[in-house]
């Protein structure tokens, strides 16, 4: 069974597709630094094996077993602070609004592409070497890299204290499937959405009870055996 790290604010129906369809899930508390809508989303919360430093210290328990790296930069409750971890990586290139992000993400990649969107991950939905996103400059950055891109409408997702939310926010990969958190047919492109995602190879999984709403995506992390925390020093 994967662990699966996903907001405390799912609703159940969501939660329990997840479960169904053979995922344990972690809920991520809310960080109390970041805007209240998005403070308990994974696409803020966790990049790859980063996560921030407080956040950490403060949820010890949920990660016992995990190889992490802490960032030492403190999140801020307004754009740009929250976007501390909002990137998103194709092979070995990274993508995100770069003087935003922590220094130990921009430590890793020698492959750096900088976009004007700070809500990259966010705003990216990636499965092999395709993309789904709203955000014409992620498009052009993705399709110039070689991504196969389909530009969906803005708009048409919830999340609660903002007028819209997010494709990627609205999904996640694993393996084969993309899943998302709500009925994906509802948005006005879900027809085209669906014949991209098959296209590819890919099954689309979803909750035809609920609306298509951003939830920040979902994240997994990589175990070891025992605790191994990198505390990389601020450079």
């Amino acid at each position: 069974m994967k662990t699966l790290f996903i907001s405390s604010q799912a609703p159940n129906t969501i939660k329990s597709m997840l479960c169904s369809i053979g995922f344990s899930l972690v809920l991520l508390p809310a960080d109390p630094n970041l805007p209240e809508p998005v403070s308990a989303h994974a696409d803020m919360l966790i990049f790859e094996n980063i996560i921030q430093k407080d956040y950490y210290k403060r949820n010890k328990e949920l990660f016992l077993g995990y190889d992490l790296i802490l960032a030492e930069e403190s999140f801020g409750n307004e754009y740009p602070g929250d976007v501390l971890l909002n990137a998103f990586t194709i092979g070995d290139t990274l993508f995100g609004h770069l003087e935003s992000l922590s220094k130990e993400i921009r430590n890793l990649y020698l492959k750096q592409v900088n976009l004007r969107q700070g809500y990259a991950k966010c705003s990216t939905l990636l499965f092999g070497n395709n993309a789904i996103t709203a955000d014409r400059g992620i498009a052009s950055a993705l399709s110039e890299h070689g991504v196969n891109v389909l530009l969906i409408t803005p708009g048409h997702i919830a999340l609660p204290g903002y007028d819209y939310g997010f494709i990627g926010g609205a999904s996640f990969v694993y393996e084969d499937k993309v899943i998302f958190f709500g009925n994906i047919e509802e948005h006005p492109d879900g027809v085209a959405i669906l014949d991209f995602i098959g296209q590819a190879g890919y099954e689309a999984v979803y909750d035809k009870t609920e609306k298509p709403v951003d939830l920040g995506g979902a994240a997994t992390l990589s175990a070891e055996c025992g605790m191994r925390i990198h505390d990389t020093p601020y450079l």
